[in-house]
């Protein structure tokens, strides 16, 4: 028998009650009734910590059953998912055990899981959203960062022929791959990709150049880019770790978003190594089959990030009255495509296993 409160339908107070019997014979009996109820359950409430269970009746009425009484044994429902979930809440080894599982699921899908994903949707993504992603985007940078490239006519003409040697040596047909050049303003010496083929070039990066094959190698690396779809995937685990924050958070909340934004942002710099190891292969490979020095836009790098190796030291005295470049400006190219001190090896290394002897 279990004492709790009966609700009669349609009534906003309740009488204390008892309930007993079996699934299919409950009786209740009402205080201050002389009469034993008949009564037929057609709904009972999952348990939830402390919180009174509730028996609705085909009438309409609500038997409240105290957190502690077992209903369960009365109504037969021990068996029952909820009801064996709860049983398990109350074991501190099995809270323990689901919390380990739990973050070591969670870990995986953020390490693999989002990735794969954003891998997948990245390679059928059709042509048309990219031209979109691509024409958005450069509206936005043209608007906030770059000015009309101030490049003499005949030199961008000389770019823009290495350029199209490189774009059909490389075999990109979709997106169809489009150079730009801008001023880059605040961004300074740069170079960037879109998700649909267009590659920026900044007149203060053509500017800082020492030979054509650097030039070509910052083509051929962020032709790479667009080959690799990284910018998409990019997009897509940023994306993915966004539902992910937001499933667990469980809302939209300003908190919530402002430790999605911060997560975004470790997001991007934790796979960017990945990806610039992938366009920097495929830069070699590409420089490689055009008779171009695979090595020289490592140069580049190391010269936009103050970095005065042997190789440059003849050029750092020859210029030493000069402010360094990576001091010039905010933003460079190095920001994004950073030159650390094993990447020169990595690309001598792959150059020379694909017969480059320069």
């Amino acid at each position: 028998m279990i004492e709790g409160r009966y609700f009669a339908a349609g009534a906003s107070g309740s009488s204390p009650a008892k309930l007993w019997g079996s699934p299919g014979d409950l009786r209740m009996q009402v205080e201050g009734e002389n009469v034993v109820r008949e009564v037929v359950h057609v709904h009972l409430s999952d348990r939830l910590g402390n919180v009174p269970r509730k028996l609705t009746f085909d009438d309409g009425g609500v038997f409240e059953a105290p957190a502690e009484a077992d209903i369960d044994g009365l109504m037969g429902t021990h068996a029952s998912f909820f009801s064996r979930l709860s049983r398990l809440e109350t074991n501190w080894r099995f809270v323990a055990f689901a919390f380990v599982v739990t973050l070591i699921a969670l870990v995986g899908i953020y390490r693999y899981g989002i990735p794969l994903a954003a891998n997948g949707a990245a390679a059928v993504t059709p042509s048309v959203i990219l031209e979109t992603m691509d024409h958005g985007t450069r509206e936005t940078v043209d608007r906030t960062f770059f000015d009309e490239s101030e490049l003499d006519g005949t030199r961008k003409a000389e770019i823009q022929r290495m350029f199209d040697e490189l774009a059909e040596l490389s075999g990109q047909e979709s997106p169809e791959l489009k150079l730009l050049f801008r001023d880059g303003g605040r961004l300074g010496a740069n170079a960037f990709a879109l998700p649909g083929g267009t590659i920026v070039l900044t007149d203060q990066l053509v500017e800082k150049a020492e030979s054509d094959d650097e030039i070509a190698g910052v083509i051929a690396h962020e032709i790479g880019h667009v080959q690799g779809r990284h910018s998409l995937k990019q997009i897509y685990r940023v994306l993915g770790l966004f539902f992910m924050i937001g499933l667990i958070g469980g809302d939209s909340s300003q908190i919530i978003d402002d430790v999605v934004g911060q997560a975004a942002a470790l997001q991007t710099l934790s796979y960017s190594r990945e990806f610039e190891t992938d366009a920097d292969r495929r830069s070699v490979e590409l420089m490689v089959r055009a008779g171009r020095d695979p090595v020289a836009f490592v140069h580049l790098l190391e010269r936009l990030g103050g970095k005065n190796d042997k190789q440059q030291d003849k050029s750092a005295t020859s210029n030493a009255g000069e402010e360094e470049p990576s001091r010039k400006s905010g933003t460079s190219w190095i920001s994004t495509h950073p030159a650390t001190e094993d990447r020169r090896e990595a690309v001598e290394q792959l150059a020379k296993e694909l017969g480059w002897e320069g």
